[in-house]
């Protein structure tokens, strides 16, 4: 597990770090040629499948969490149900919800086998949850560990409004054998609402909630992504808020090498042949390898504007740092705003 991030910090260095002029980007390869990439397999990396929704709500939670505002993420299935749950500073558990050995039930009881991430044996119950429905949610469960550090009850329920989900949720009970009493409420929104989208020739700050597989590096399988663009729809740089990675292809050297540190400094790199980047598409996609930090990975990032969001594709694959590492994202990102945490 790595060190957990601020995200506004993230945002404030990413855009100033990535915000020199568009001639530090890295110039792509001919696209007149037969073998150059257009886009990534989903192989490589698969589209996503969770709607998500996130913002600063009001929080009571003493002895937890202060100020009285920390940041939730939810997301939603195709069938319009509450696939996942988490905190950015409240210490509960981060939730996928579904029918598989390591998700929270949506209906029922069941043991949830959260290894590796975590070692204690979980055993989640439905008190109350509603039937799949578009304008509202409601999942009540009681989830307890054997050796009793958990014992708490825990709800979310949320009403759709025309910008978002307005969302009540609280927790009673025990939490890591210390007695907790957290309650909120406030709207969730499908991007942020004090960012601006970038202009036709501008660049650009890109940020959300996205599906990701890292086994060995994070989990569960969501993170915050943060992608910056250049005027022309070249990427810039990316940093993920809680996976080991952040790159930049500027070469800038500034003092942010926890969060995008520069390619050429993680080994020796070689670009795939790729088709030039328009104002709404890019691909890119090459090998680092370094002998002396144990770096021999294929990474690639492959993103398509379509209005005013970013698809993005992600993946890793090889040794990162000496670890066996196979990783890839997926999701939707929207224009960001600095200082906000979105």
């Amino acid at each position: 597990m790595t060190k957990k991030l601020a995200a506004t910090a993230i945002l404030s260095m990413l855009a100033s770090a990535f915000g020199c002029g568009d001639g530090d980007s890295p110039s792509g390869p001919d696209a007149s040629s037969s073998a150059a990439l257009s886009m990534l397999s989903l192989t490589e990396a698969p589209a996503s499948t969770r709607t998500f929704f996130w913002g600063n709500i009001d929080v009571t939670a003493p002895g937890f969490v202060g100020p009285p505002r920390d940041e939730m993420t939810i997301g939603i299935g195709p069938d319009n149900s509450l696939r996942y749950l988490s905190w950015k500073t409240l210490p509960m558990l981060p939730k996928t919800f579904g029918e598989s050995a390591h998700e929270f039930p949506l209906s029922g009881s069941r043991s949830v086998d959260l290894t590796p991430e975590f070692t204690d044996k979980y055993t989640a119950t439905v008190l109350d949850a509603s039937a799949p429905n578009a304008s509202h949610f409601l999942l009540r469960e009681h989830v307890v560990t054997d050796n009793g550090y958990w014992d708490y009850i825990e709800s979310a329920q949320g009403t759709k409004t025309p910008d978002g989900w307005s969302v009540v949720y609280a927790d009673e009970g025990k939490i890591q054998g210390t007695t907790i009493s957290a309650h909120g409420q406030g709207m969730l929104y499908p991007g942020d609402p004090n960012a601006v989208a970038p202009a036709a020739g501008e660049q650009s700050l890109w940020s959300a909630p996205v599906e990701l597989s890292a086994p060995g590096f994070v989990g569960p399988p969501v993170d915050h992504l943060f992608v910056s663009l250049d005027g022309k729809g070249q990427i810039r740089g990316f940093a993920f808020q809680n996976f080991s990675r952040g790159t930049s292809y500027t070469g800038t050297k500034q003092a942010f090498a926890l969060i995008a540190t520069p390619i050429e400094e993680q080994g020796t790199v070689r670009f795939d042949p790729v088709v030039s980047n328009t104002a709404e598409h890019f691909v890119i996609r090459y090998q680092v390898k370094s002998t002396d930090s144990g770096n021999d990975f294929t990474e690639g990032l492959d993103g398509t504007r379509q209005g005013n969001t970013l698809v993005i594709r992600y993946f890793i694959t090889g040794k990162l740092w000496g670890v066996t590492v196979d990783a890839h994202a997926a999701g939707t990102l929207v224009p960001a705003s600095v200082g906000t945490g979105r």
